[in-house]
């Protein structure tokens, strides 16, 4: 046990046996040497304090003095008193537990500490602010005494550190409690809670005598919403001032008047906390709806920059900490031992993402259709470059190589459709879509393996052949032509590379030509327009997603802004939304500084957005995504 404990233990033990809490500084010097020289072989502890103790044992009545475990100090006669605070703590500990039991013993007031009582053993605290910090995290101790400073200069209440606030809170309801029981204020008080709401007589009524008759309701029902909070928030007010009329109090007014201050207090601090929970809860709510919409999958950094229906960031109605217990809850919740509601699964890059399980199989289905034109064409073309050099490639004439070829594609040009047909939840969740008797579940596996690439993406090999053939010069149809041409073109190639092996060799720079290599190559300085476009394609890496280019990441928010059901009328509303950005951009162009940020990019995008003929549109997030990657893809043109 360390030398500071000992002495708070002692200290505690001699007051105690003294029944005080105002010590004599040498004194109790005297009886720690004393203790520790009958104690000594019982708790070698001791041993510090025997002989020439007094440096020590000042030097731990000081350290104590600092912690404010105690507090020291001196009279005019120049005698030094130590005050013991937790005595005072476990004495009007005791003092609310005989209140507890009997309503009418007043509240402990400053008044009732020893006249030569300093004022540094109390922490005096605002009633609002140290009640709302109480009941939002409390820690039981005997260390402090609060002095709770009320309104209207009533009375100074004491409360021990020791005294969980919820019995503080009981207390001033059972003094508010007894006061009603009273014949005089009882009728007087119910009639005129019943006058204040016409057509809720008999609701008030009931609340009135519940309020009176289960005690233990009383604290449950300040804690939720409805007509028992609203009708305790008008008994209060009117209580308060009825009493606060009153010219000459008594004791019995002043306790009545510092239970309603402390109830209504209390009935704030609950109606604040209700609030900040159903805006959390609406928030929550307005963050499952982004979810649901497409594109369905989100990182991390996008739900963070998620906003409401009105344009408000999400992130400011809750905290990180909530949000981070939300998707937990979420993403491991399971009901049934089904798969939880919100999915994760992660690219080639690293990268997490999270989607809703309604929302994996349509879009699994709309990757797959864009994917087959991508794929499609990157193929063809590779077959085509082939085909014209008079090679061949395996997965031109043998299906197994052919879905090696389109799934590395796949995972090459789309790694969210590959991350979504690998990832581990997809045949329990094929199995749960399946036993939930929907008629139009999709199939994906077949013999419990998921179906080969090319029926996934609709696309045939023998046609990709073909589509490749077709592009090829009419010459190529002609066999001999093409057998003449593969031989020379082969000849060519090894007279090509021989000539450019010859050329590449590099011979080493002599001091000679050094400074003329140096001043050819010159120190060519950047203008503001490769300076603009080179922060042009650092914002377009940022805000692409992985896998997707800036073409294609314009296509998709073009989808969820651009709702337009005739295509027509879509490529309309498209044109006209590019033509204000690209007017806007050629504006703005000439204040864009060289370093153009992603913060300046927001700003400028948000005034756009924030335009009369944009707000019409809707969906705000889509149209803001779709109208920086516009102005990126402008800026790099015409920077």
């Amino acid at each position: 046990m360390a030398v500071t404990s000992h002495i708070l233990v002692l200290l505690n033990f001699y007051a105690s046996r003294l029944n005080t809490a105002i010590v004599d500084y040498y004194e109790f010097m005297t009886y720690v040497k004393k203790y520790a020289q009958h104690h000594v072989e019982e708790q070698p502890d001791l041993i510090p304090f025997l002989g020439q103790s007094d440096a020590l044992i000042d030097k731990e009545l000081n350290n104590l003095a600092d912690s404010g475990d105690i507090t020291i100090f001196e009279t005019s006669n120049k005698k030094r008193i130590i005050f013991v605070i937790p005595m005072y703590v476990r004495k009007f500990a005791k003092v609310y537990q005989d209140i507890a039991i009997k309503p009418t013993i007043p509240f402990p007031v400053f008044s009732d500490l020893p006249k030569q009582t300093p004022n540094d053993i109390l922490n005096k605290q605002n009633a609002s602010d140290l009640l709302c910090a109480l009941l939002d995290k409390q820690e039981l101790n005997d260390k402090i005494l609060y002095c709770i400073s009320l309104p209207h200069d009533m009375p100074s209440i004491l409360f021990p550190s020791s005294v969980p606030v919820t019995m503080l809170i009981i207390i001033s309801l059972a003094k508010i409690r007894n006061m009603l029981n009273k014949d005089e204020t009882h009728e007087y008080f119910e009639k005129k809670l019943r006058m204040s709401n016409p057509g809720k007589e008999i609701a008030a009524k009931n609340f009135f005598s519940q309020f009176l008759q289960t005690p233990e309701q009383a604290l449950k029902n300040l804690k939720e919403s409805g007509d028992s909070f609203y009708f305790f928030s008008q008994l209060c007010f009117f209580i308060r001032k009825d009493y606060e009329n009153i010219k000459d109090y008594t004791q019995e007014d002043l306790n009545v008047l510092q239970s309603v201050y402390i109830a209504e207090i209390v009935t704030a601090y609950y109606k604040g906390m209700l609030q900040k929970t159903q805006q959390r809860n609406t928030a929550f709510e307005a963050l499952r709806q982004n979810l649901m919409k497409p594109q369905y999958y989100y990182s991390m950094n996008e739900i963070l920059g998620f906003s409401d229906a009105h344009g408000v960031s999400l992130r400011g109605q809750y905290t990180d900490q909530d949000l981070k217990k939300f998707l937990e809850k979420e993403t491991t919740e399971s009901i049934n031992n089904e798969l939880p509601k919100l999915l994760v699964f992660k690219i080639n890059t690293g990268s997490r993402y999270f989607i809703y399980k309604q929302r994996v199989f349509p879009l699994i289905v709309r990757l797959c259709t864009e994917a087959h034109d991508t794929v499609s064409q990157k193929i063809t073309e590779k077959w085509y470059a082939t085909l014209k050099n008079f090679e061949k490639l395996p997965e031109m004439t043998e299906q197994p190589a052919f879905e090696r070829a389109l799934e590395k594609e796949v995972q090459i040009s789309s790694p969210i459709l590959y991350a979504l047909l690998n990832a581990n939840f997809l045949s329990m969740l094929s199995y749960e879509q399946h036993t939930d008797n929907n008629d139009t579940h999709i199939t994906l596996f077949a013999n419990n393996h998921l179906l080969p690439y090319s029926e996934l993406l609709i696309l045939k090999r023998q046609t990709l052949l073909s589509n490749a053939k077709i592009l090829l010069p009419f010459w190529y149809t002609i066999p001999i032509l093409v057998w003449i041409c593969s031989l020379f073109s082969r000849k060519k190639e090894k007279k090509q590379t021989s000539v450019e092996s010859y050329y590449t060799k590099t011979e080493p720079e002599s001091p000679d030509n050094k400074d003329v290599v140096r001043k050819s190559r010159g120190t060519k300085q950047v203008s503001r327009k490769d300076m603009l476009i080179s922060a042009a394609k650092h914002l377009e890496e940022e805000y692409t997603r992985d896998g997707y280019s800036l073409d294609q990441q314009l296509s998709l928010y073009d989808k969820q802004w651009n709702k337009m059901i005739d295509s027509k009328s879509a490529e309309n509303l498209r044109e006209d939304v590019n033509s204000l950005i690209r007017d806007y951009t050629r504006k703005v162009l000439r204040t864009i500084n060289s370093n153009l940020t992603s913060s300046r990019l927001q700003t400028l995008a948000e005034e756009l957005c924030n335009t009369s003929s944009m707000k019409r549109i809707g969906e705000h997030d889509a149209l803001l995504s779709y109208v920086k990657l516009y102005m990126i893809r402008l800026i790099k043109k015409i920077a």
